[in-house]
């Protein structure tokens, strides 16, 4: 009995120490450079998104900051930005009729966001007459020039598009294929693709590889023309060099379109050079503050460092099996309180509890044995 009672103690004391184990987890890298923002701007972990000041619902920065926090799933409140975005576009109507008659990267950037914060971008804020305004319509089925940025403006309106799984009934499945042939009629000779005609360029070749990763089996020599591209742009130290500076984001959204295509950059060895892998390349811009640099050793940047999170959630989800980083489908957001226990933790002490019980059944049924062996 004594022993038992031993047993049940210990228990009681591994059950109550859960809650410590889980605080003695690692956080994630998302969860990090979250902190390190948080630092950087004077408020408290969860709470960049509340900080209107600095990062302002509807402004380009504050949107990608507000979905790739969502895509690593990091704690923060999204609830809230999600309704000062919709006010945002509310009152942006109110003023103009739409968000812009130019730059389709506008609409498609808040069809993203809105998709990545739980909301639905065909019914989001209102028009001057009150009705619901549905973002995917204005800013991509009906928008007059998606051309009009260069192929920016297709290439983003193909992933805000894929980002919700929009357009896929039969009346509108046209659209999507248009704006696909239009990504591709401006690849290069050489693979890669430019802003504007006649020239490829890295950044834009990886983003219209984004955009056409659920498409590759359909266009795989196109796509793989593009991948040698990119691969055959690398420099020596592992990164690359556009408009003569090596630059942290061009790194990064190689590393999203790699990944958007199944492609894991370190297993890859046309993306290792004598200098290192590009996924050792892009590290060279990390500070000692946790964030990211534009150029190596400059000052941390913001854009720098939202860029490079999104490529390190890209590689997570392909290395453990997820979705792609621009498909918002399946995000399950954290915006409540903690209770600092979560499922791993119960199961864990599901477990020794089990096991206990079961030590205790044993040592109990063996006594019963001893005990009627010393009665005969």
């Amino acid at each position: 009995m004594k022993t038992a009672c031993k047993i049940i103690a210990t228990v009681l004391c591994l059950v109550m120490l859960c809650p410590a184990a889980l605080a003695a987890e690692e956080p994630s890298q998302a969860q990090q450079i979250e902190s390190a923002l948080a630092k950087r701007v004077g408020c408290k972990e969860g709470k960049l998104l509340t900080q209107e000041d600095v990062f302002p619902a509807g402004a380009s920065g504050s949107d990608w900051i507000a979905m790739t926090l969502a895509a690593g799933g990091v704690k923060e409140e999204y609830g809230k930005y999600l309704t000062d975005l919709e006010k945002y576009v509310t009152d942006k109507y109110a003023q103009d009729g739409l968000l812009s008659d130019t730059m389709a990267t506008d609409y498609a950037r808040a069809i993203m966001t809105v998709t990545a914060l739980g909301g639905d971008a065909t019914a989001f804020g209102k028009n001057a007459d009150g009705q619901s305004i549905d973002l995917v319509s204005d800013g991509i089925v009906n928008f007059e020039n998606l051309g009009a940025q260069g192929l920016n403006g297709y290439v983003f309106a193909l992933i805000a598009l894929d980002s919700g799984g929009y357009l896929t009934d039969d009346a509108t499945t046209q659209t999507r294929q248009n704006i696909i042939d239009d990504i591709l009629q401006a690849q290069e000779d050489d693979g890669g693709f430019g802003f504007i005609p006649g020239g490829s360029d890295v950044d834009m070749t990886a983003m219209a590889l984004q955009a056409l990763a659920p498409y590759r089996d359909t266009y795989s020599q196109l796509t793989d023309k593009a991948v040698d591209y990119l691969a055959s742009m690398l420099n020596d130290s592992g990164r690359y060099e556009v408009y003569g500076e090596e630059s942290a984001e061009t790194s990064a959204q190689v590393v999203i379109a790699l990944c958007s295509l199944g492609i894991d950059p370190a297993q890859d060895e046309r993306f290792t050079k004598t200098g290192g892998s590009i996924l050792e390349g892009m590290e060279a811009y990390l500070n000692e503050d946790g964030l990211y640099a534009h150029t190596v050793g400059g000052d941390s940047d913001v854009m720098a460092t939202q860029q490079v999170l999104l490529s390190l959630i890209a590689l997570d989800r392909l290395r453990s099996g997820g979705d792609r980083v621009y498909d918002f489908t399946g995000l399950t957001l954290d915006s409540g309180s903690s209770t600092g226990i979560n499922l791993k933790v119960i199961l864990i002490c599901a477990a020794v509890v089990v096991c206990a019980v079961i030590v205790i059944e044993v040592i109990t049924i063996r006594r019963k044995k001893c005990n009627a062996g010393t009665d005969k």
